[in-house]
């Protein structure tokens, strides 16, 4: 009551009233206080359901156009398979036929940076870790890259020297950051220039990769960059190489996810440049432990294939190649055909493409394996996750995405009838 004491009625009367004014504003001022919040949340929720649809809407539209890019490139390179093992080619012919392979393998490799940016923007890169030989992983790589190499005069010097070379990784994203590593200065790198891959363990528990070429070197303000994405240092060299400048940006970011890093090194323009990836290695035990599970390759049995797919040169281009093979293949186009065709006939093996018209590849595989117990490949050009999580769902043990190289598509043949499940995207 100390703040009526010493006032008459009337005056009470006012303290109060202006007191529940002031009370009343306050509570207004509350109220809107809080309406405002209420409304910046309804319209942040608003904006995050509109970016949330963006997303999906801009997800279907990559994987639409990754597919609808890829379907094409499998005849195509099918068909380039069969006649780079022509024996009657002419020099010519052989060069011709490297080029086209070049630019369906960089066509492939531009579709496939731009889809695992996008999943790396995203926090939806799902990575499937194992012991990996990392010696064996990078020889591979150095293989495969050789030839065009050679195309350039460039010469490739292997020197793995490291003791501890097994490592935990994703292997075919392992063999990702390896692959662009190398492909860049194989690029970038001058003819009858020089590229060395050799490896080391600066400690017992740490294992190096790295890549050093003569080429063009980087000042340091590309240095500064060159993990940006889109950035691909040398502005001449970029408009004359071409390429997204996507692949260290994903090589770095791959790295990380490892619990790695990657880190380049260069003393200037047109001086020595060098990159090198660093991860933890396994504990020799460990190591031995993955060694002695090594599977040896073994020549494959005739088989008599199911081939599914509605598009007709997919068909035409793998029939003939599985054929050469000593395989028995059964073409069909739809689902209803293939069950016809699967009713009449024992199949020892389902090779189906995901979409077609009258239903899925993942509807044939699991009436299919209704009726009997067989393995089956599954081949698209949709190979995001949650495609390839599908495929396993619904029985596939391989999901293979387009363009099919013979190579794969053999070892996934061998990896299927043996009943090794692969869980990782492959082509």
């Amino acid at each position: 009551m100390e703040p009526f004491v010493g006032q008459n009625e009337n005056q009470s009367l006012l303290t109060v009233q202006s007191r529940t004014a002031v009370l009343a504003i306050t509570a207004m001022a509350l109220c809107a206080g809080m309406a405002e919040r209420r409304r910046v949340e309804d319209e942040l929720q608003q904006q995050k359901s509109i970016v949330e649809a963006a997303n999906r809407t801009k997800d279907h539209f990559l994987a639409m156009l990754s597919h609808e890019l890829r379907t094409p490139l499998t005849p195509v390179i099918s068909v380039l398979e069969s006649l780079e093992t022509e024996p009657t080619q002419t020099g010519d012919t052989k060069a011709s036929l490297a080029m086209i392979r070049r630019n369906i393998e960089l066509e492939t490799q531009l579709i496939d940076d731009l889809l695992d940016f996008t999943r790396i923007a995203r926090d939806k890169m799902q990575l499937r870790f194992a012991p990996v030989d990392a010696h064996q992983a990078v020889s591979n790589v150095v293989e495969i890259c050789r030839a065009e190499a050679r195309s350039k005069n460039l010469h490739v010097h292997l020197n793995l020297r490291a003791k501890s070379c097994h490592v935990t990784a994703d292997a075919a994203k392992f063999q990702q950051i390896i692959w662009n590593l190398l492909k860049n200065p194989i690029k970038f790198t001058p003819e009858a220039g020089d590229i060395t891959v050799s490896s080391d363990n600066p400690s017992e528990t740490v294992f190096n990769v790295s890549v050093r070429d003569t080429g063009i070197g980087m000042e340091p303000e590309v240095m500064q960059r060159i993990f940006d994405p889109f950035e691909q240092g040398n502005r001449s060299f970029e408009r004359r190489v071409g390429g997204l400048g996507l692949g260290l940006a994903i090589s770095k970011s791959l790295a990380q996810a490892h619990g790695g890093t990657l880190t380049a090194q260069s003393d200037g323009a047109n001086r020595d440049s060098s990159f090198t990836l660093s991860m933890e290695a396994l504990p020799q035990g460990e190591a031995a432990s993955v060694t002695s599970k090594a599977v040896t390759d073994r020549a494959q049995q005739a088989l008599k294939i199911l081939l599914v797919d509605d598009h007709h040169d997919t068909c035409a281009a793998l029939e003939k190649l599985l054929a050469r093979r000593g395989h028995l293949v059964a073409v069909t186009h739809d689902v209803r055909s293939a069950m016809d065709a699967a009713v009449r006939n024992k199949f020892d093996l389902l090779i189906s493409d995901i979409a077609l018209p009258d239903g899925t590849g993942m509807d044939l595989m699991i009436q299919m394996r209704a009726m009997a117990n067989v393995p089956g490949i599954a081949i698209s050009g949709f190979g995001n996750n949650g495609d390839i999580e599908r495929s396993l769902q619904a029985g596939f043990s391989q999901h293979l995405i387009k363009p099919i190289k013979l190579d794969n598509l053999e070892a996934a043949i061998d990896r299927a009838v043996t009943g090794h499940v692969t869980l990782a995207p492959s082509n």
